[in-house]
């Protein structure tokens, strides 16, 4: 791995992934714009650019998300399982074709965990806003399992109230008209197509093993099915990708004009491929990503789209961030639930985690992220669920 020696910090010396909503916190404090331009700029050193970004976002969120109940919650259900390991991947998925023998055990014990915590969420009269499946990528499954799955969620959680149904669709090469029709059955509204870049050679480094050309007929297939918001992912600063390749890659992204596009910036992760394998990879310079991510904000600025969310990372390049960016109206609400930390999200699978929000009070419940693991060690996991009980007894 070669990196640049250039450093650019626009966010200063602010720590921490959520900047958005420390700026929240300050409007509803009373301060005014210029209070918090002169905090974040003289105390922290954030430059005018990116204090302006987060604080659209800010209004934003105080306008159109108001302040979800106590008794409410979102759903997040992991699997970890895809077609290929990108290079710069570190979460807690892996390869089908090498654990395809491990899916089914899987699902049982998922089926399990989803019946147990269920049955907490029912008793402590939790209301569901929203669901996500997420992974690794969802679409893995066949057709036949990923049914089972939608089928086990809804037969178990009370999902009258919810308000968008998401699932991580990911990969162009694991989407089909069957498993389409299978998500919009059972109430699927949201699905995310995530290409990262739509240029080949790109594709091809990064570990990807689809072509650009499937991402096309991807798209058309899904908008046969009438969702109320189709997500696409683009990264900045992908290995050897170029500023002009990367906006190549938006443009053609940005013309399927799908309601919602997120501009991920690369992030350099400890447990990724791309910082153990010997040969080297030429990473992007920081300067380059800064006009990466300045032109995905003037562009889809020009397309009508808006940022919604925001988020931070260590290690990234050119001390960036992570936008989600909606066509008015079509705003993820577990997106935003989850990284401004509003409500409870209860979590299920492996790696997953259980955010218990009750005012300013936030803990944490983990799941192990090795798949044998979890199989081995659901009771000990489903136990641990237990304490949401002794968090939320006084609601």
């Amino acid at each position: 791995m070669r990196m640049s020696n250039e450093i650019v910090m626009p966010w200063g010396t602010l720590t921490g992934i959520r900047p958005v909503k420390r700026v929240v916190q300050m409007i509803r404090a009373g301060m005014t714009e210029e209070e918090i331009y002169r905090t974040l700029s003289g105390q922290f050193s954030v430059t005018d650019e990116k204090i302006a970004l987060a604080l659209s976002i800010a209004k934003r969120e105080i306008m159109v998300f108001p302040a979800p109940p106590p008794n409410s919650c979102s759903l997040y259900v992991d699997i970890p399982f895809c077609p290929s390991r990108c290079i710069y991947c570190s979460f807690a998925s892996m390869g089908v074709d090498l654990m395809k023998h491990f899916v089914a055990p899987y699902l049982e014990a998922l089926f399990r965990e989803i019946e147990a915590t269920a049955a907490i969420v029912s008793d402590l009269g939790f209301r569901i806003d929203s669901v996500y499946i997420g992974g690794g990528t969802p679409t893995t499954l066949s057709a036949k399992e990923l049914d089972s799955l939608l089928g086990k969620i809804t037969a178990c959680f009370d999902l009258s109230n919810r308000q968008e149904f998401t699932v991580e669709a990911g990969r162009p090469d694991t989407i089909t008209a069957e498993k389409l029709a299978v998500m919009r059955r059972w109430g699927v509204d949201r699905i995310s197509v995530n290409p990262q870049s739509m240029n080949q050679k790109t594709l091809d480094i990064i570990g990807r093993k689809h072509t650009a050309e499937q991402i096309d007929e991807a798209m058309a297939l899904v908008k046969k099915f009438d969702f109320h918001a189709v997500n696409m992912d683009v990264i900045a600063g992908l290995p050897e990708e170029t500023p002009e390749e990367f906006a190549s890659s938006l443009e053609t992204v940005a013309a399927f004009a799908p309601e919602n596009i997120t501009v991920h910036t690369m992030c350099i992760k400890r447990a990724a491929r791309l910082t153990t394998e010997e040969e080297p990879v030429l990473l992007s310079a920081d300067l380059d990503v800064q006009k990466m991510v300045r032109f995905a904000h003037r562009l889809l600025k020009e397309k009508s789209y808006f940022p919604y969310y925001l988020y931070r990372q260590k290690k990234t390049l050119g001390n960036q961030e992570n936008t989600g960016f909606c066509q008015e109206g079509t705003e993820g609400l577990y997106n935003v639930f989850m990284m401004e930390e509003l409500q409870t999200v209860v979590s299920m699978g492996v790696g997953a985690v259980t955010k218990l929000v009750r005012g300013d009070r936030i803990e944490r419940i983990f799941n192990i992220k090795d798949v044998r693991e979890y199989i081995r060690r659901l009771e000990e996991l489903i136990e641990r669920k237990q304490y949401l009980y002794e968090f939320f007894n006084h609601l």
